[in-house]
């Protein structure tokens, strides 16, 4: 069995008691930064049992920025400059370039506890990076993000949390676009 199966095996049972004991109760009020910043600090600190986790990313295409009001109109300089740059709306938030059991790589839309769905950009980034071969999945909290990772590296990934639903819709952004 693989470092990373025997973690995937340890982390479904604690995290099923904790939610059995309504120990994970606080982490509903958590925001997606919070739950994301759990799980890179998760994944850190678990470099020395997968170095695979060395590639984890997260691309920084969402978020807010700074605004300014010239002429009565909100600007963002900062998203200005990332979208000349080539940043995409809804593209998503952590990615793992680990080429493992038939995928190109991971990509992880994470959104928190409070029933957010993925915007459709969002649902379109991941149904194309999933015809290009790639695992892509939304996670909802950092626990469920640490189990698609776990179960990525141990070769577990057999079904999708998120499946788009007939006439949802999945748009890409054209390049360039917000």
């Amino acid at each position: 069995m693989s470092r990373a199966a025997e973690l995937l095996a340890q982390v479904r049972e604690l995290d099923a008691r904790l939610a059995e004991q309504g120990r994970d109760a606080a982490e509903k009020l958590w925001d997606e930064d919070h739950h994301q910043i759990t799980l890179v600090s998760w994944a850190r600190n678990h470099l020395g049992d997968l170095p695979e986790l060395r590639l984890l990313h997260h691309s920084p295409n969402g978020g807010k920025r700074q605004t300014v009001t010239r002429r009565g109109r909100t600007y963002s300089p900062e998203g200005a400059k990332f979208k000349r740059m080539g940043t995409r709306a809804g593209y998503p938030d952590l990615l793992l370039d680990v080429p493992l059991h038939g995928y190109h790589g991971l990509r992880i839309e994470l959104k928190d506890l409070k029933g957010n769905t993925p915007s459709p950009e969002q649902r379109g980034w991941i149904v194309a990076h999933r015809q290009k071969g790639y695992a892509a999945d939304v996670a909802r909290g950092w626990r469920q993000g640490r189990i698609q990772l776990l179960a990525y590296l141990a070769g577990e990934v057999h079904e999708w949390y998120w499946v788009p639903k007939k006439g949802t819709a999945c748009e890409l952004p054209g390049v360039g676009a917000g």
